[in-house]
């Protein structure tokens, strides 16, 4: 498998210095960074697996605006870890939201698309944000328990709903008892929290594909967009 990522990486960059247009290869290159730093944000378990951090209740939650930022330097920081949603989004962001938004981009800025290069980086953000959802809505409540991500939306959201477990499940020096994390993660509480987001993603999505050019390729990220949210508001309900 490393050698196939070696070998996926080099043509890659071959074939992206051969578009002769720098400021794509900046932005490609600086997905390569992000999704370094997200393989190696906050603390990593026994297995050197990601574990989420411990709930920050007792401090103003701080709204991870990645839509805003300039993307060309490092994404958010570590002050949004514990944050619940707002770390999710980080994570996601540098690992999969970072190369399909830029990736976006890129294709704007090569169709010298000026005017909707930034919305297309946000349309991109979004679709991979609504897809991670997806992936870990799924992954937790039709997967075997051993498969899904402690990192994973539906973790995150149910300890931040529920900080108190945060100890007994990753302090203490035993396994996670996945069933007490099931339990915390079927709530009712959590299931709004996510139903919530996945609404918040899907209307994102929608604005910013609305704006793009061509009628066929936006109706299909549409399709798309709404077959992830349909699935998983089936699976959580």
């Amino acid at each position: 498998m490393e050698l196939t990522g070696d070998y996926i990486l080099s043509k890659s960059s071959l074939l992206n210095g051969g578009l002769c247009n720098t400021e794509v290869s900046e932005l490609i290159c600086s997905c390569l960074r992000d999704q370094i730093e997200g393989k190696f944000l906050g603390e990593h378990g026994v297995d050197d697996k990601p574990i989420p951090s411990k709930p920050n209740v007792n401090h103003e939650v701080k709204l991870y605006d990645w839509e805003n930022e300039c993307n060309l330097e490092k994404l958010g920081s570590n002050e949004y870890l514990g944050q619940g949603k707002e770390e999710w989004i980080l994570r996601t962001m540098l690992l999969s939201g970072s190369i399909l938004g830029k990736g976006c981009e890129a294709a704007m800025k090569l169709a010298r698309q000026d005017e909707i290069e930034r919305d297309a980086y946000k349309l991109g953000g979004h679709l991979a944000l609504l897809w991670q959802l997806y992936i870990d809505i799924s992954d937790f409540f039709t997967n075997p328990k051993s498969k899904y991500s402690l990192v994973g939306a539906s973790v995150i959201m149910a300890l931040w709903e529920y900080p108190s477990i945060y100890d007994q499940l990753f302090l203490s020096q035993r396994p996670v008892n996945l069933n007490e994390l099931n339990q915390a993660v079927s709530s009712n509480c959590c299931m709004v929290a996510l139903s919530s987001l996945l609404n918040e993603e899907l209307g994102a999505v929608l604005k910013y594909s609305d704006g793009m050019p061509v009628h066929d390729a936006r109706k299909a990220l549409q399709n798309i967009a709404k077959a992830l949210y349909g699935d998983a508001m089936k699976i959580i309900k």
